[in-house]
Formats: C-alpha cells, structure tokens, sequence
C-alpha cells in the first residue's frame, strides 16, 4: 500500500511539473513550406479556392482510402467547405472551410479537427523564378488556463514543438502533387475569365459549312454571306429564328478557319438545299464564357476559356459555338458582346 501511495504521489506531482512547463512553452507552433509551380498564379489560385480538386492533390488522401468527403457552401471563395471522417488512427475526423481570398495572392481556410483542436492555413502565392512560388502554412495555439481541459491543453504545447516535423512533410508532399497537377494545364493566365457550367437543351439549327483564311476580313465576307443566305432562307421558309447567330468551329490554324455558320430556329423540317443544311447543337453540359470586345480579340479569351475548363477539371467533348449577342452595327467594339459555348464532361 505505502508503495502504491508513493507512486501515485509520483505520478500526480510529475503532471503537475508537466503542466508547470507547459506554462512557459510556446502557445502557438508555425509551420510553412514552399515550392514553386511554372503556372501563372491565376491557375493555381483557381485550384486552392476551392475543394472541387483537392482530393487530387492532397497529402492525406491516399492514408485513409476509405475515408469519406462531402463538400458544402458556395463552389469556391470564402464559405467554402470540406468536410470529411475516416479512420481516427490516420485522417480522424473534421473540416475546413476558406475564411478569405485574395484573387492570384492568398487563400485563408480554417480547420476544424473536433476533439484534437483547430487550426488556421493559408496559400500565399508570389511570382518566382520559372513561375509562381506557393507557400503553405499551418498555426496552431494552445491557450494554457485552470480550466477542465487544462491536461488536454497542456499536451497541445508539447505537440507543438514537434508540429514541424510530424506536418511537414505532408505539406512538402502535398505540395509536390499540386505542382505536378497544375503543370499538366495549359499554360494560359486565366485573369479575368469566368465561366459556367450548364446543362444544355439540343436546339435546332440551319447551317452553311464555310471556311475562311484567319484573317479578320476574310471571315467578316464570308460570315456576311453566309448569313445574307441563312436569312433569305428562313424569310422564304416562315421558319422562326431562335436567339443571336452563331458560329460552331470545325477547325482553326494557321491554315485557317473551318466552321458552320448558323442560326437556331424554331424548327427544322423545312426543306433543305445542296448549301444549307438542318442539323442541331450539342446538348447536355457545357462551359460558357462572354467574351466582350472586338472580334479580333476572341481567340485570347477562347485560349482562356480552354485553360479555365482545364484548370476546373472538366474535358471538352465537342465544338466551339460563337453566338454573336449584340449587332456591330449598333454597338461600338468595346462593347461587343459574344457567348462561348463548350460542350464538355
């Protein structure tokens, strides 16, 4: 008795010696490694301002393959969140969820990990030699008070001297895979792009396969005649057209430009003729983007709109449609208004 009296005497005074120098431990442990991605900034903010990707490139994935994730709130930016459970002995159990952005600069998340405490990180992305440096970090506090969680809180000090080498190199894992994700995409600056993804309805159209050299008067006449021969038809026809004119690419290079000049109508049975034919859009998913200003210009945002669906994760299936929204006649260029249309899955 008088030796288990001792050893429980022992042991109550060593937690209070642990307790005691916990007292005088940092409160707070900081973690951060950087690699850089030869990606304009613009890519891989995208990818970091929301979880849609993050399960490609995150440390942790492949520990619990049979953990589970559900993702909530808005598509990205602030209040978007991850949540996810797996086995408490590798991945456990938690969120996190973006607090801020900084478009191209910064992404804030907060994490939640339940009974083992939370946490706050951040991407900070800068301009680096051959590309965009990306630093990630992880805080962590461990507020010390004689409360009920006093032993629990105590321990977090302790980790935290240890946080360095326990976190670490997941995040120089996990870092590695973003870099070897995000250089698979074009490498395309993607400021200033915003695209949709949309569930489609297949409309009918007529058509008239054209092609031009690249130059922008070459396809002014021969989009101009084509749709001089589209409107007569459908004035003879009585068929109705169905929004703005439209443009579905077969091909572009230096070679030049193939396509099908088209008009969406309210139906399609009338008949045909050797140099305008019936035929319809694709339905089903698709990307769309605006693209305002000259024509001329178009082939920039096209590239970007490319880029985007790449960056997001979706593969295109089908061919480009240009639908021309507002008349060059009546509006000046600057304000020239087209729809982009990409089938994708």
């Amino acid at each position: 008795m008088r030796f288990l009296k001792g050893l429980v005497i022992f042991l109550a005074v060593t937690v209070v010696v642990l307790i005691g120098i916990a007292f005088v431990l940092p409160a707070s442990a900081h973690i951060e490694r950087s690699i850089t991605i030869a990606r304009p900034a613009s890519e891989i903010y995208a990818v970091l301002n929301s979880y849609r990707r993050f399960n490609e490139w995150s440390p942790w994935v492949g520990k619990d393959p049979n953990a589970s994730y559900s993702v909530s709130g808005p598509a990205s930016g602030v209040g978007a969140k991850q949540s996810w459970s797996g086995d408490p002995h590798t991945v456990g159990s938690g969120f996190q969820e973006i607090t801020a952005s900084k478009p191209n600069e910064l992404v804030a998340t907060a994490l939640d990990f339940g009974d083992m405490g939370k946490a706050s990180a951040q991407f900070l992305l800068a301009p680096g030699a051959g590309g965009t440096k990306v630093t990630w970090t992880l805080d962590t506090v461990a507020p010390l008070g004689i409360d009920g969680k006093i032993v629990w809180n105590a321990m977090g000090r302790y980790m935290g001297l240890f946080m360095d080498r326990m976190v670490g190199p997941d995040y120089e894992f996990g870092l590695g895979r973003l870099k070897t994700l995000v250089e698979t995409f074009p490498d395309v600056d993607i400021s200033g792009i915003s695209g949709e993804v949309v569930q489609l309805a297949a409309r009918p159209i007529y058509f008239v396969s054209a092609s031009s050299s690249i130059g922008a008067d070459s396809a002014k006449a021969v989009l101009t005649e084509a749709y001089q021969k589209l409107g007569k038809y459908v004035y003879e026809t009585g068929v109705t057209m169905q929004g703005a004119p439209m443009t579905i690419t077969t091909s572009f290079d230096k070679s030049g430009w193939k396509f099908d000049a088209a008009i969406a109508v309210d139906r399609n049975n009338a008949a045909t003729r050797e140099d305008i034919q019936a035929g319809a859009t694709d339905g089903g998913s698709a990307a769309q983007f605006v693209h305002l200003g000259p024509y001329a210009r178009i082939g920039e945002t096209v590239n970007k709109a490319y880029a985007w669906i790449a960056v997001y994760g979706y593969k295109p299936r089908g061919r480009l449609i240009e639908e021309y929204i507002n008349d060059p006649g009546k509006v000046p260029e600057s304000e020239l208004q087209t729809r982009l249309t990409i089938p994708v899955q």
